[in-house]
């Protein structure tokens, strides 16, 4: 060996590394581009299966009959309210309650609250009268009053409160 020769590597190439530079990064650059091809690329679409549509039909066919005229297997039974006896009994049981909170407050404070709400208790579909030292209670059963009245005697609505309640008297 002599001093003029150069001792390299045995992977080095020759002199130009411009040149060595420039193909790498070409190779770089191809190979980002064919991966972003591939990654934007959309897989071909499947095709339906033949059989999809004749189904689809049908059972749009079958919604749209059930829709506008269900039989009979199909119409749910509504639920039905309790009938008006038993609606009346309910309806007089909470006059009959929000009476005996009137009652409950006049004996604590001497005198009829003002409001029903005043009484402690809130009753839903009573309406509070006051007139001087009387009052009504009024609920409404469908077209039909339920009337307490302070004045005379309630045992209508004593009697379906103690259905309601189980021996009120």
């Amino acid at each position: 060996m002599s001093s003029e020769d150069q001792v390299r590597p045995y992977h080095a190439k020759d002199e130009a590394r411009g040149q060595e530079a420039a193909e790498a990064v070409a190779a770089v650059l191809k190979h980002a581009a064919e991966k972003d091809r591939v990654t934007h690329a959309k897989p071909p679409r499947k095709q339906q299966p033949k059989w999809m549509l004749p189904l689809g039909i049908n059972l749009g066919v079958l919604a749209v009959y059930l829709l506008i005229a269900p039989p009979s297997w199909v119409v749910v039974n509504p639920i039905q309210g309790p009938d008006m006896a038993v609606q009346t009994d309910m309806i007089a049981a909470t006059v009959y309650l929000a009476s005996q909170a009137i009652q409950a407050y006049q004996m604590e404070n001497g005198r009829l609250p003002s409001t029903l709400a005043e009484s402690g208790r809130v009753f839903e579909g009573v309406d509070y009268v006051r007139q001087g030292d009387q009052y009504q209670l009024i609920a409404m059963v469908g077209e039909t009053p339920v009337v307490w009245d302070s004045t005379r005697s309630n045992d209508a609505i004593v009697a379906a409160a103690g259905r309601r309640f189980g021996g009120i008297s």
